[in-house]
C-alpha cells in the first residue's frame, strides 16, 4: 500500500504545471477567439495591467478566473498594442510551460521508475516470504501426517503386542493397560486399570517397583515382577520401567514385561540341579558356601551369633567297599535326611563332598551348636536299615562359631573342619569345638600325613612286642605286635602321632599289610622248641573290608613259613558293625585255616553282645576301663566279672588288657580270667628284648596306672587297629 501511495504522490507532481498549462491554454484560445483587435493608443497605459492580470492567472491556473477578467479588459481596452502584447506574452509563457511540463514529466518518470523498482523488490521478497511460509506448512503437515501414522503405527503394535505394556502414575496407579493383559495375566484390562501395580506384586517386587518410581529417573530400568498365579505358584514377569513423564502424550512411567514363568520354572530346574546335591536334595557346596558368605555378611549389622559344623561319616569307605556304592548311597541319602529331622527350616544343611556334610546354624551360639551336635550322633546310634540290610554309621562332627563380625565363610569352614579332625582323633563318634590351638595342630597333621607316605616307602617303621601272660602261671603265652615310627628328626613316635592320620588318609591299608607281615617273621624268630608264642595282630577296618584280605593273610604266612595256629587277628567291634557279613565271611574262613580271633577292647562297642554270638571267635580281649574298676568295689566289678562269665560260657579266651597292679592280676586270676596284658609284666619292647623275655620270663613290676597316658582312639594303646 505505501509503494501504491508514493506512486500517485508522484503522478501529482505535475498537476499545478497541468493547470497552468490548462489556464495558458484556455487563455491563448480565448485571445484568438476574440478576433478583436484593440488600438495602440491604450498600450502603453494598460500593458502592465494586463501582464499582471496574465501572470497571476496562469500562476494560480484559475482559468476561468483568467477569461473574465481578460474579457473586462478586452472591452475596456481596444488597444491593437497591448492585445498583440499581450498575445506575444501568452505565446512566451506557453513555451515556459511547456518547458516546465517537460522537466516535471521526466522527474515523475525517474521517481516512478524507483518506486517501481522498489515495489517489485518488495514484491519478490514478499513472494519469498510467502513462499517460505508455505514450504514450512507443508513440512510442518507431513511432520503430523507422519507422527499420526507413526501414532497409528505404535497404537496397532502396542494393541497387537504379546507383551503387556502399561503406563502408570508416580504412586503405581494404572492408566493405560494393553490389550495383552488378557492373555497374559488372565485379567481384562479395564479391570487393572486404576489399581496400584504394587498391590498386585510380591512384596519383595513392590518394595523394587516402588525405589524406582520414587528415586529413578531418566533410561529404562530391568524389573523382575512376581504375581501370585494361585495353587502356590509364582507368574514371573520381565522387562523395563522407563520414566516418560517429560513426554506430554504420556506424562507417567511405562511398563513393558513379558511372561517368562516357564523359562524362570526351567532355570529354578537347572539351577536346583546346579546347587543341589542329586543324591541327598541337599544344598551342595556351592549353595552352602553362597550362604555362608551371606550369613557372614550379616554378622555386622544382626550381631547375632553363627556357627558351622562338620560332619563326616567314620570309616565311611568301608561301608562302600564292603557293602557295595549302592548301598554307600543309601546310607547317605538316610544320613542327610537324619540332619535334616533334627534341625529347623532356617537352618541350612549341605552335602559337601563324598561323605562329609556341613550345617549352617544362624542365631545358634556354642552351647546351641553344641545341643544340635548331640542330637544328632543319638539319631546316628540307631543302625540304618534298608530291606534285609542293616548298617551302622555314626559320624565326628566339628563345631566353630563365629568369634566376631569380622570372620570369613571360609574361615568357619576350616575351622569347623580342623575340629571335625580333632574330633575323630579322640576317637570317632563325637564331637569337638574349634580352639585356636587345633590350627597348629592340623597343620603339624598335614605335615605327618605327607611325611606317612615317604615313611612306608624308605622303610622307617619298627615293631615291639608286648607280651601275655598266663594268670596262673605267669608264663609267656605270646606278644602283641605294636607299631612304631622311627622318625629321621622327631625320634620314635608312638602310634597316637600317627595311626589315626593313617587310618584318615587311607595308607592305614599299606601300613597293615607292612606290620602283619613283619610280625609274621618276628613271631617266626621267637619260636623254640619249648616256647612257641603267638603273636597277634591288629587288623585296621580298611584291611577287612579288602577283597584281598584273606590273600595277603596266606601269603604273609607262607612267606614268614609261621603256623596259622600262631597268628592271632585282633579285629574292633567298630570293624564288624561296618561290614558284618563281609567280616564273618573271611574271618571264618581264616579261622578255617587255624588263625585265632580275638575281638579287641571288649565292651566299648555298640552292640557287643548282639554279635558276639555270630562272629568266628576265640579270644575276648576285656578293654582296661573295665579292668581298672576291679578293685574299685563290688559295683565296679560287677561289668567285668559278666563278661569273663559270658566268655567262659562260650568257651572263648579271655585276655585282660592294661593290668597294672599285682592286686588287679590277682582279682582277675581269682574271678577265672585265663590271661593278662600290661605294664605290670612289660611294657612293649624291641624284637631283641622280646627274645630275652622269652628266655628270663617276665619279672613283677609295681607300676601305677599313670604311668602310660590313656588313650582315645581304639589304636592309641600302642596298637595298630
Amino acid at each position: 500500500m505505501a509503494a501504491f501511495g508514493a506512486l500517485r504522490a508522484v503522478d501529482a507532481l505535475d498537476d499545478r504545471v497541468d493547470a497552468q498549462y490548462s489556464a495558458y491554454a484556455r487563455l491563448s484560445g480565448s485571445l484568438d477567439g476574440m478576433g478583436r483587435r484593440p488600438g495602440t493608443e491604450a498600450a502603453s497605459a494598460t500593458s502592465r495591467a494586463v501582464q499582471k492580470v496574465v501572470d497571476s492567472g496562469i500562476a494560480a491556473g484559475d482559468s476561468e478566473a483568467l477569461e473574465t477578467r481578460l474579457a473586462l479588459w478586452i472591452e475596456d481596452t481596444s488597444d491593437p498594442v497591448a492585445f498583440a502584447a499581450l498575445e506575444e506574452q501568452t505565446a512566451a509563457i506557453g513555451e515556459d510551460l511547456s518547458r516546465r511540463q517537460a522537466r516535471a514529466d521526466l522527474y515523475a518518470l525517474g521517481l516512478t521508475g524507483a518506486l517501481l523498482a522498489l515495489l517489485a523488490l518488495g514484491t519478490l521478497l514478499g513472494l519469498r516470504r510467502l513462499s517460505g511460509r508455505q514450504r514450512a506448512l507443508a513440512r510442518e503437515l507431513v511432520h503430523h501426517e507422519r507422527a499420526g501414522a507413526d501414532a497409528r503405527r505404535m497404537s496397532a503394535l502396542v494393541e497387537t503386542s504379546p507383551d503387556l505394556v502399561a503406563v502408570l502414575d508416580h504412586d503405581s496407579t494404572l492408566s493405560y493397560v494393553s490389550p495383552s493383559a488378557s492373555a497374559i495375566l488372565g485379567i481384562l484390562p479395564e479391570h487393572l486399570v486404576g489399581r496400584r501395580l504394587v498391590d498386585l506384586l510380591s512384596a519383595h517386587d513392590s518394595a523394587t517397583v516402588a525405589r524406582h518410581l520414587v528415586t529413578a529417573r531418566g533410561g529404562d530400568h530391568d524389573v523382575t515382577l512376581r504375581l501370585d498365579a494361585g495353587e502356590g505358584r509364582l507368574q514371573v514377569l520381565t522387562g523395563t520401567l522407563a520414566d516418560r513423564s517429560d513426554d506430554p502424550s504420556i506424562e507417567g512411567w511405562v511398563l513393558t514385561v513379558r511372561d517368562v514363568t516357564e523359562r524362570h520354572d526351567q532355570e529354578d530346574r537347572a539351577n536346583e540341579h546346579t546347587l543341589r546335591d542329586p543324591l541327598t536334595g541337599l544344598a551342595n557346596r556351592q549353595l552352602f558356601r553362597d550362604r555362608l558368605e551371606h550369613a557372614t555378611d550379616r554378622l555386622a549389622v544382626r550381631q547375632e551369633p553363627l556357627a558351622v559344623l562338620m560332619c563326616d561319616i567314620d570309616d565311611f569307605k568301608h561301608v562302600n567297599e564292603s557293602r557295595g556304592h549302592g548301598v554307600g548311597d543309601q546310607v547317605l541319602a538316610e544320613f542327610g535326611t537324619r540332619l535334616q529331622a533334627e534341625l529347623s527350616p532356617a537352618d541350612t544343611v549341605a552335602r559337601m563332598s563324598g561323605d562329609e556334610f556341613a550345617v549352617l546354624l544362624e542365631g545358634r551360639d556354642a552351647d546351641g551348636a553344641e545341643k544340635i551336635a548331640r542330637r544328632i550322633l543319638t539319631r546316628l546310634n540307631e543302625p540304618f536299615r534298608f530291606e534285609d540290610t542293616a548298617v551302622s554309621a555314626h559320624a565326628s562332627i566339628g563345631i566353630a562359631v563365629a568369634p566376631d563380625a569380622d570372620v570369613t565363610g571360609s574361615d568357619l569352614l576350616r575351622n569347623a573342619d580342623v575340629a571335625m579332625a580333632w574330633a575323630k582323633d579322640r576317637g570317632k563318634a563325637t564331637f569337638a569345638h574349634y580352639e585356636p590351638g587345633l590350627h597348629a595342630l592340623a597343620l603339624e597333621r598335614l605335615a605327618i600325613r605327607g611325611e606317612l607316605q615317604h615313611a612306608i616307602r624308605d622303610n622307617e617303621f619298627v615293631l615291639h612286642f608286648q607280651p601275655t601272660v598266663d594268670l596262673r602261671t605267669e608264663t609267656i603265652t605270646g606278644f602283641e605286635a605294636l607299631v612304631r615310627w622311627q622318625h629321621p628328626t622327631r625320634g620314635l613316635l608312638a602310634p597316637q602321632a600317627f595311626i589315626s592320620i593313617a587310618e584318615q588318609s587311607g595308607l592305614i591299608v599299606e601300613l597293615g599289610h607292612w606290620v602283619l607281615r613283619e610280625a609274621c617273621f618276628a613271631a617266626v624268630g621267637l619260636q623254640t622248641a619249648l616256647h612257641q608264642p603267638t603273636m597277634s595282630v591288629n587288623v585296621a577296618a580298611q584291611q577287612i573290608v579288602q577283597a584281598d584280605f584273606v590273600d595277603w593273610v596266606v601269603a604273609a604266612l607262607e612267606d614268614s613259613g609261621l603256623a596259622p595256629r600262631h597268628l592271632v587277628l585282633e579285629i574292633t567291634e567298630s570293624v564288624l558293625l561296618d561290614d558284618m557279613a563281609g567280616a564273618v565271611e573271611r574271618l571264618a574262613v581264616l579261622r578255617d585255616l587255624g588263625v585265632h580271633v580275638a575281638i579287641d577292647d571288649f565292651g566299648t562297642g555298640y552292640s557287643s553282645l548282639a554279635y558276639l554270638s555270630r562272629l568266628p571267635v576265640d579270644i575276648l580281649k576285656v578293654d582296661k576301663t573295665f579292668v581298672d574298676n576291679v578293685c574299685d568295689g563290688r559295683e565296679g566289678a560287677s561289668v567285668t566279672e559278666a563278661i569273663i562269665a559270658m566268655s567262659r560260657t562260650m568257651q572263648l579266651t579271655t585276655v585282660a588288657e592294661g593290668v597294672e597292679l599285682p592286686e588287679q592280676a590277682a582279682w582277675l586270676k581269682e574271678a577265672a580270667c585265663t590271661m593278662g596284658q600290661g605294664y605290670l609284666w612289660s611294657r612293649p619292647v624291641d624284637l631283641a628284648r622280646a627274645h630275652h623275655l622269652m628266655r628270663a620270663g617276665v619279672p613283677r613290676q609295681r607300676v601305677r596306672a599313670e604311668a602310660q597316658p590313656r588313650h582315645a582312639a581304639p589304636w592309641a594303646d600302642d596298637s595298630l587297629g
